[in-house]
């Protein structure tokens, strides 16, 4: 694999297609509401339906609020103070009762605020409505109602599970921070001809929560056309293997959609091909009152280019293009730590800083194949405005995107409703009553992916259910990595939480047992890599921090923690003697992210910055460990493996005997004015049945021996050949010493193993005992080197 620093576009596409609505029969206001708009109030800790078995008499029309207060938006409140400061992105027009006794020594907070205004729409405007889409900024929670029917709500699950007797006056919400602006849909069919009532309740989380806040900013009208054709949030997921992708959008109307797909070889003249694969699409209402679909790309072709776009006739989305690779081989994908876009309280630059990191990652490494998320996609789980910025990058359009459920995911169902992953079991890692759940697989050339949801901590179900896939799935794979949020071996604050000390206490042994080789997780915002670790603890005593290449043996797994990939926010690294976990740990404040090279052999592990950082330009690198695995026989098996060729007799062949392609020399031992460390080569064998039997050479040569900027020539390897099993006339070749005595060593090629002219028919066996002699001046480190074999005949 070689790092790039350019990449093309297959396909260039452009923004969201939206029709052109039809002439409308009546003309449609820019918005029926605004923040200037007037309402009735209710903030004197009252249930406006105290009295009637309806309580949502308040909601409807007719409802009498004469008594109530006026005032326009936006509305607010902050610690009692006579002039409410939320910050300038949250002014207060008018100002909330914030206590229910504003005298009193511990002042407790109205629970509920309650609100009501009305709009006109005509019969001929509701011919040409689609519905209506509003926009709310609010802090804690919101229900919102129009003529008496609940049209959204945002994080009022805490509403919900309470009685109807108390939900006009409850606490709920979860005290996020700054107010969260959200979008919903007002159905046309919730409309009436003259005027109709909106009204919305506004909750506090706790008796004890500083602010208030509510700013209805716009319910802009939805053609019936527009409607049709609203699409966003188009995201290209991760399928089940390499031949599927799942695409997964919103959509502003509850309408029969579907997506198509073509290779890219037939687009003509920039026109869309004519005769594409056509998917339906499925879905349903979201909890922003938007509707979500979603379909499976199935049947893809290795090397090929496809296009695809998502919609309906005379409604499509933009053209969006995306390319497979080889199904079989070698890979790269990239790793982000969590992006949580608004957690800095600017999603603009959160954004910026998020597109930025995978501009930069996916020129580095064009050919990345995966882009694997740690969790915490936004900061607040039912924003509709962050998961917009998160998505907006067209690299998420055109590059599978593998998410894990973060903490700041739960609290709303809209972290399943933007990302439909394959093979999820809800019933393993369940989810909660607003949250979404579930753990999830896949496999991508030889490695299998285990995503968690580490949100959840019903470990039985978590176990039980990477058991059951490792059983099934395990055999059929080369490595396992396992992903989740909740960082268990991190250097930053979290790591001392005791929801991560309780799952630091129960899962490592379950991972070592099954086999996992790499953990991938996120949560502390700056960035850790572990030694090797079994069954909770270090794997080998010996092994030094910061390692450029590991072995694991059984049950040994590297834990990777990931920086933030927008620069949203930063944990300070505890420096704690305690955290005995940490091989290497990082924390500067910038943008990072990890590019993962799989081979069947090892997995390089490369954390690099995307953000210059003092003298470490963009792409310096953090980080990087190989990781390789240890083959170790079972004690009481034997694996046996025959190969029958296919070449008819007469021909010469050689192979490498064996499975291992690392010859281990050991740890040098210090000897004098040198270090010494001596090995053997897997054995070649040699196979010569041609009837002349001509002269042929097994020869073999060292390059230089590596580790990062380190090296030491090849030349101070020498070894002495010989025939381990004679037949064919098989001859060995001379030994040749270290350059460290005298000479080239085996920076020169050298002979193995040889046959002279009219040998003998048959099969030999050629080995050889490595010395290696270096001096004591070289840097201390693991170096490797590659032998290359070459046969002449």
């Amino acid at each position: 694999m070689t790092a790039t620093i350019a990449a093309a576009a297959l396909v260039a596409a452009g923004g969201m297609l939206t029709a052109v609505p039809a002439s409308a029969a009546e003309e449609l206001p820019e918005t029926f509401l605004s923040t200037s708009s007037s309402w009735r109030y209710s903030d004197n800790n009252t249930d406006p339906a105290a009295g009637d078995p309806d309580r949502l008499v308040w909601t409807k029309a007719g409802y009498d609020d004469s008594a109530w207060k006026t005032g326009t938006g936006a509305f607010g409140a902050k610690n009692g103070a006579a002039v409410p400061d939320l910050g300038a992105n949250f002014p207060v027009t008018t100002v909330l009762n914030q206590y229910i006794d504003p005298t009193a020594a511990s002042k407790v907070d109205v629970p509920t605020f309650h609100f009501r205004t009305a709009f006109d729409v005509t019969s001929g405007q509701i011919a040409e409505l689609a519905g209506l889409t509003g926009s709310i900024t609010y802090d804690d929670a919101v229900q919102i109602f129009v003529n008496g029917t609940k049209v959204a709500g945002f994080v009022d699950d805490r509403v919900t599970a309470v009685d109807d007797s108390q939900k006009n006056l409850t606490y709920a919400g979860n005290g996020g921070g700054d107010p969260v602006s959200s979008t919903f849909v007002v159905p046309s069919a919730v409309l009436q001809p003259g005027s109709n009532t909106i009204s919305v309740a506004l909750y506090q989380d706790r008796a004890t929560s500083s602010d208030a806040y509510l700013d209805l900013k716009s319910l802009v009208p939805l053609p019936v056309d527009a409607g049709a054709a609203s699409i966003s949030d188009l995201v290209l997921g991760v399928g089940s293997d390499e031949s599927q992708r799942i695409v997964t959008w919103y959509s502003s109307a509850d309408t029969t959609q579907q997506l198509q797909f073509a290779p890219a070889s037939e687009m003509a003249g920039g026109a869309f091909p004519a005769s594409p694969t056509v998917v339906a699409a499925t879905g349903g209402v979201t909890t922003s009152g938007e509707y979500n679909r979603t379909a499976t790309i199935t049947g893809l072709a290795e090397n090929t280019a496809y296009v695809y776009r998502v919609g309906a006739e005379g409604a499509w989305s933009a053209v969006n293009s995306f390319r497979t690779q080889s199904f079989s081989g070698d890979f790269d994908f990239l790793f982000f730590g969590d992006p949580q876009i608004g957690s800095s309280g600017n999603v603009a630059s959160d954004s910026a800083g998020w597109a930025d990191t995978l501009q930069v990652a996916t020129s580095t490494y064009p050919d990345a194949e995966l882009l694997f998320s740690a969790g915490d996609q936004v900061e607040s789980a039912n924003s509709e405005a962050q998961y917009e910025a998160f998505l907006s990058p067209s690299e998420l359009r055109e590059i599978p995107f593998v998410a894990t459920n973060g903490n700041h995911d739960v609290g709303s169902k809209a972290y399943e409703q933007h990302f439909v992953t394959p093979n999820t079991d809800r019933t393993a890692g369940p989810a909660s009553g607003s949250g979404s759940g579930g753990d999830y697989w896949f496999i991508h050339k030889g490695v299998l992916f285990m995503d968690i949801n580490s949100n959840s901590r019903d470990y039985t179900s978590h176990i039980a259910w990477m058991q059951q896939v490792v059983a099934e799935q395990g055999a059929n794979v080369q490595w396992k990595v396992l992903a989740f949020h909740h960082s268990i071996y991190s250097p930053g604050p979290h790591a001392t939480d005791s929801d991560v000390i309780d799952r630091r206490n129960v899962l490592p042994t379950v991972i070592s047992d099954l086999g996992i080789d790499v953990v991938l997780q996120g949560h502390d915002h700056s960035y850790a890599r572990s030694y090797l670790i079994k069954n909770g603890e270090k794997a080998d005593p010996a092994e030094e921090a910061g390692a450029d290449s590991v072995v694991a043996g059984p049950g040994g797994v590297l834990y990777v923690t990931s920086n933030s990939a927008s620069g949203s926010k930063y944990y300070s690294l505890q420096n704690s003697s305690a955290f005995w976990w940490l091989s290497v740990q990082n924390q500067e404040q910038v943008r990072n992210y990890t590019a993962v090279e799989v081979s069947d052999n090892s997995i390089a592990i490369k954390t690099l910055r995307s953000q210059a950082s003092g003298s470490m330009p963009v792409n310096s690198v953090v980080d990087e460990v190989t990781l390789s695995r240890e083959v170790v026989p079972d004690e009481d098996t034997q694996e046996l493996q025959v190969i029958v060729p296919e070449s008819a007799p007469g021909e010469f062949v050689w192979s490498v005997d064996g499975t291992n392609g690392l010859v281990d020399l050991g740890t040098a031992e210090e000897n004098g004015d040198h270090y010494a460390a001596t090995g053997s080569i897997n054995p070649i064998r040699v196979t010569d049945t041609r009837s002349a039997g001509p002269v042929w050479s097994i020869s073999a040569q060292v390059g230089d021996f590596t580790t990062g900027t380190e090296t030491f020539s090849g030349k101070y390897l020498g070894w002495t050949p010989s025939v381990t099993e004679a037949g064919g006339g098989a001859l060995a070749g001379d030994a040749v010493v270290s350059g460290f005595e005298s000479g080239d060593g085996l920076s020169a090629p050298s002979t193995l193993g040889h046959a002279e002219s009219g040998h003998a028919r048959g099969s030999a066996k050629l080995g050889a005992d490595l010395d290696l002699k270096i001096p004591v001046d070289v840097t201390d480190g693991t170096y490797r080197a590659t032998l290359t074999l070459t046969a002449l005949s």
